[in-house]
């Protein structure tokens, strides 16, 4: 069993001491080490790795390593799960009265912050116990988690393709335990949920309400009632005009405000009690610089907000839909001129962080992002001298924190010391154009789709990257995917030059990329040269150490790979096309290249294997197969078999042409019953109407198959949903179609397979 997971929080450095922090940052960052440190150890979460990632005030435990009577899921790490969508992959489902988690506190605690899920369009409560007695109820609900489809997303489980299932929920207990209390997450009477998957807890002692600053404006006199449900917006503009005005400081007592508006603040301190304790929440809740742009057309301001505080409290906002050009972030505008941000809380909004520029000089540090609908953080535009540090970002639903050179480049930025877990899209560190910065020292762990875990590219109208750009020290934990669109794997670390040639120096020292899910090293479109690794240990990939899919060049100098599932080098560009200057101390990804039709990965990281292994996947309107394990005879490219059980209807399996008989084979992860079998196409008119000749067949082993259903020939028709039914009888484990003839494709073709038992 692991030990739970904690790191204290850095003091708060003064500007002088963080000026030279930052220089000593950049001055260590660009230095390679002379000789291959050693390899990396398989840390199965953020927390476990010395000396990176955010220092915070909690312990972390996650559920799968505490006591309980529930389901151990996982590991497995596909999106749209419950086990995929988890912090490490493993998590615990609590289904029936009785079953419940039970964590054992290292360090004394007041407070619980749990990560979560329930069913979609649920809302229950959970009970919590303290030391065997209950304590009343967590309240848990689906409202802000559950998205379908693709990109931008709907609640409209119509859509397929489940995902963003968690979400999380925090208290504060009536006492203070002692290390060594028992607290239990248990299904009582009343607590009426299908189920609850529990995947972590946060343990911290909260301080006491911090008390208000002599120099301050509160609030509360200028109207603002807490807990009352009245909207306080008014309120909370009248003191910040107040506090300006007056050169003093606003003040947020404890207690919960509703506000409604963004509050735009400049040139003053905004302070609360400590984001436990001060909590401003409401639809559209936000705090924003001058610099705001128009929200979907409508409103904006300009000018560049300076000398701005934000500290000590929290914006949990009402966001369930993301709106693209909504302005519905919890911080936003341009926040230059010596602003600090810290101690934030902030949830349930667009992005925790949306800053416009240009602008220069903010520091972002100490504060916890979660659950929120795009972007954890993105620095957009020209923005210059931010030091972010010492942050939390999970559950984000687009990259964790970027830095987006659009028009203008972003400059002279150092992210540091920051945490990014289970980033549901894109990445969870990406820099997109710009020049010198510096992201060193950070830990990113479990990505799900659409990126990997630290991304150079020049991408969205960015500026092309210029001058240097520094990786450093950092470290990837399970991260890579499948990406949902190319169908290929996309690295734990990865450059992409779509827009242009990319050829600003990079360097990537002292580095550490575990268990990655597919290749540990991408380079991807257009031209990419001057890239240079030194000390960057590969711990572990499914499929590549490098996977080379444009032209370029880069240089390699004690890079040493272990634990690779496939081969060291995927290459098809042909000889030359791209250039590897190899120096001292490489290991581990020599010999001949691989080209060939896309792998499945191969995992050996041992840290990845629970004592108890079961995997359940989401299975929306009781589809047996929905996310589980499948395999077939062959797979055209681009078209693999877990097409058809990604809740996709727009994605599908095809077979290799001209090569029938074909087989697809899904593991439903025990024996159930069966009763029916329902086959989709793409709704598209213009797949037209079709019949495809196939059997079934069902085994409770995976090495005996009966036959279920003999061969037919079954007519899928755009018309009727391109869909066709088919009964079976009996448990099992193992489905197997069998097609020996398509009249629309020389191959075979599925869309979705889905298995009910009713």
């Amino acid at each position: 069993m692991r030990l739970p997971h904690h790191r204290r929080r850095l003091p708060v450095l003064g500007a002088a001491a963080t000026a030279a922090a930052l220089l000593d940052a950049a001055v260590v960052a660009v230095a390679a080490p002379a000789a291959p440190p050693p390899a990396a150890a398989a840390a199965g979460s953020p927390f476990d790795v010395p000396n990176r990632g955010a220092d915070v005030p909690f312990v972390e435990h996650e559920a799968e390593d505490a006591a309980t009577n529930g389901t151990r899921i996982g590991p497995g790490r596909r999106q749209g799960t419950l086990e995929g969508e988890a912090s490490g992959r493993r998590a615990v489902t609590l289904s029936g009265q009785g079953r419940y988690v039970e964590f054992t506190l290292t360090e004394p605690a007041n407070s619980i912050d749990v990560r979560y899920s329930v069913p979609d369009g649920v809302t229950a409560p959970l009970s919590l116990h303290l030391n065997g007695q209950r304590s009343g109820s967590l309240a848990l609900t689906s409202r802000y988690a559950w998205r379908y489809g693709s990109y931008p997303y709907s609640n409209d489980p119509g859509q397929g393709r489940p995902h963003h299932l968690y979400d999380s929920t925090r208290a504060l207990f009536p006492t203070t335990l002692p290390a060594g209390a028992k607290v239990r997450l248990q299904v009582d009477a009343g607590d009426t949920a299908p189920s609850y998957t529990i995947d972590l807890a946060d343990f911290e002692l909260v301080a006491p309400p911090a008390a208000r600053p002599a120099n301050s404006v509160s609030v509360t006199e200028h109207g603002a009632v807490p807990g009352d449900g009245g909207n306080d917006s008014a309120a909370f503009d009248a003191a910040v005009a107040a506090a300006r005005a007056a050169g003093r400081e606003v003040w947020i007592p404890a207690g919960r405000f509703t506000v409604t508006k963004h509050i735009t603040v400049d040139r003053v301190t905004v302070r609360g009690a400590g984001h436990w304790h001060s909590v401003v929440t409401g639809d559209r809740v936000g705090f924003y610089g001058l610099g705001e742009p128009s929200s979907c057309g409508q409103g904006g301001n300009s000018g560049v907000g300076t000398r701005v505080g934000l500290h000590d409290f929290a914006i949990i906002g009402e966001v369930t839909d993301r709106v693209d050009c909504d302005q519905t972030n919890a911080i936003g505008g341009a926040l230059g001129g010596g602003s600090v941000v810290s101690g934030m809380f902030l949830q349930h909004t667009k992005v925790g962080l949306w800053l416009d520029g240009p602008f220069d000089g903010l520091t972002i540090r100490g504060n916890k992002v979660v659950d929120q609908l795009a972007d954890g953080m993105n620095l957009h535009r020209g923005i210059s001298n931010v030091v972010v540090e010492h942050n939390l970002f999970r559950n984000i639903s687009d990259d964790g924190i970027a830095l987006w050179s659009e028009h203008q480049a972003d400059h002279s930025n150092t992210i540091r010391r920051n945490t990014v877990v289970v980033p549901m899209k894109a990445n969870g560190i990406a820099l997109y154009g710009g020049r010198d910065n510096v992201v060193t020292e950070n830990v990113v762990a479990d990505t799900q789709d659409q990126g990997g875990g630290l991304h150079v590219g020049n991408r969205f109208s960015a500026v092309p990257l210029s001058g240097a750009t520094t990786l450093s020290r950092n470290t990837t934990l399970r991260a890579g995917v499948l990406d949902s669109n190319w169908q290929f794997g996309v690295g734990a670390l990865w450059f992409d030059a779509r827009d242009g040639a990319m050829n600003g120096r990079i360097d990537v020292t002292d580095t550490d990329l575990v268990d990655s899910n597919y290749e540990a090293i991408q380079f991807i479109s257009g031209t990419i040269t001057n890239v240079h690794f030194n000390g960057v240990r590969i711990n572990g990939a499914g499929t590549f150490g490098l996977q080379l899919q444009s032209p370029g060049s880069a240089s390699f100098t004690n890079v040493v790979a272990t634990g690779l599932g496939r081969a060291g080098v995927y290459n098809c560009l042909g000889e030359g096309a791209f250039q590897i200057t190899r120096g001292t101390g490489n290991s581990g990804w020599d010999g001949p290249p691989y080209c060939g039709a896309w792998p499945d990965p191969v995992h050996s990281n041992p840290t990845t294997t629970p004592t108890t292994t079961t995997t359940t996947s989401v299975a929306p309107g009781g589809n047996l197969a929905r996310g589980k394990p499948v395999t077939a005879s062959s797979a055209n490219g681009g078209f693999p078999a877990g097409n058809a059980v990604d809740g996709n209807t727009g994605t599908y399996w095809e077979s290799v042409n001209q090569q029938f008989p074909q087989t697809f084979t899904a593991d439903l992860g025990g024996v159930v019953p069966v009763r029916r079998i329902v086959l989709k196409l793409p709704p598209s008119t213009a797949w037209g109407a079709r019949t495809q000749t196939l059997s079934v067949s069902g085994s409770t082993d995976g090495g005996s198959y009966g036959q279920l259903v003999a061969s037919a020939g079954y007519r899928f028709d755009p018309a009727s949903g391109n869909q066709v039914s088919i009964p079976v009888t009996g448990g099992h484990r193992f489905l197997r179609l069998t097609v020996t003839g398509n009249t629309g494709w020389p191959a075979a073709q599925v869309a979705e397979f889905e298995a009910y038992a009713g």
